[in-house]
């Protein structure tokens, strides 16, 4: 997290809790740092999935946790435990997105910060971009194993993936761009500046542009590709680009003010999406979620937080495992507040809560990285 990415008040409560809460540290309700489960310790981080943490502004980096499907636990800072000469430096940077793309886990940071690549199985480091003045990266996507797309402050960067070098930059695309998503037929790249650009596949030539895209990009079974411009939730024909709309009952707020990932996924068992209603700096405590053709599940929130229980940014994925939706939450207030985060899980097809874990320490959730690319 970072300094001129909070509001005033944001700032104050962080700064605040500096001075008087130091003695708050991450872990209280997860695994020690120095323990970890016997299957972790065997180094398959597959049974479960990732929770990417922007980290406390000033008192250290970012860092990843581990939800164990078979222990029911969170295991904190598992990169730093797996890598221990190895961080996301500098402090000043966040750790803000992170994608699971041919069996490595690629973490993402912004303001000056480094992309990290892991095994996603043992977070062994396997390559990384170094941090370096200059460099400001939002989000990752990969094209075939050579070549991946970095979004980023000042458009989108073309990356070797053998030497995790960025060596191009895409075309017909400028200032900040965000998040994107590749079907068979195009890549979808969304620019604060230009709206939607869509490329032909394999050759990345210009195809179609999208203005007045608020947020983007989720896929459905059906190959359909979903995003909202303003009140409005629409989807794009997979081949033909044809559009269809929805009416929301909210207007849908971008997330270019503190970038983040757009709050908007996919169902991977029905053709269905989950967007949550957040103001452009993050926050906001209803899901909603609408199954296409079906105008009245749009009718009320899918999910609302519990009392007190707020989101901080994407703070919704949808596991393809479990079939569940998954969020995170912080409690509200200021100060020490931010360090009461709560993990739910939900029936993805009724809404039913399943499940709640709490765990303690200034982490400011950024998203949940599930093995099936959600």
């Amino acid at each position: 997290m970072k300094s001129f990415n909070l509001k005033p008040s944001l700032l104050f409560s962080v700064l605040f809790a500096t001075l008087f809460f130091a003695g708050c540290q991450k872990d209280s309700d997860v695994l020690p740092d120095t323990e970890l489960p016997p299957e972790e310790k065997d180094g398959t981080y597959s049974n479960g999935f990732f929770l990417v943490h922007e980290g406390w502004f000033g008192n250290g980096t970012g860092s990843v946790s581990f939800y164990n499907y078979e222990t029911g636990k969170i295991t904190d800072s598992v990169f730093q435990k797996e890598n221990p000469e190895k961080d996301f430096e500098p402090t000043s940077s966040t750790l803000e997105y992170g994608s699971i793309f041919q069996g490595k886990l690629y973490l993402v940071s912004k303001l000056n910060g480094p992309v990290v690549v892991t095994d996603a199985k043992t977070m062994k480091e396997v390559g990384r971009i170094p941090a370096l003045q200059g460099y400001d990266w939002r989000a990752f996507l990969g094209i075939d194993e050579n070549t991946g797309l970095l979004s980023s402050n000042d458009g989108v960067h073309l990356v070797n993936l053998k030497t995790m070098a960025p060596y191009d930059k895409l075309y017909g695309i400028s200032g900040q761009t965000g998040d994107m998503l590749k079907t068979e037929k195009y890549v979808f790249a969304l620019s604060q500046r230009e709206g939607a650009i869509v490329y032909n596949l394999p050759d990345l030539s210009v195809a179609r542009r999208i203005s007045g895209v608020s947020l983007g990009f989720a896929q459905t079974p059906n190959k359909k590709v979903w995003y909202t411009s303003n009140e409005l939730l629409i989807s794009l024909d997979a081949t033909s680009l044809e559009a269809d709309t929805v009416k929301l009952p909210f207007k849908s707020n971008n997330t270019w003010f503190t970038w983040y990932a757009a709050p908007l996924i996919a169902s991977t068992s029905e053709d269905a999406v989950f967007i949550q209603n957040a103001p452009a700096y993050g926050g906001g405590k209803e899901v909603y979620k609408y199954v296409e053709g079906n105008a009245n599940s749009l009718e009320k929130p899918f999910v609302t937080t519990p009392d007190r229980q707020s989101f901080y940014k994407r703070n919704i994925g949808y596991d393809g495992k479990t079939n569940q939706l998954v969020t995170t939450t912080v409690q509200d207030g200021y100060g020490a507040n931010y360090a009461i985060n709560n993990l739910y899980f939900y029936d993805g097809r009724t809404g039913e809560l399943m499940k709640q874990i709490p765990f303690n320490g200034y982490y400011f959730t950024a998203m949940p990285v599930f093995h099936q690319g959600n």
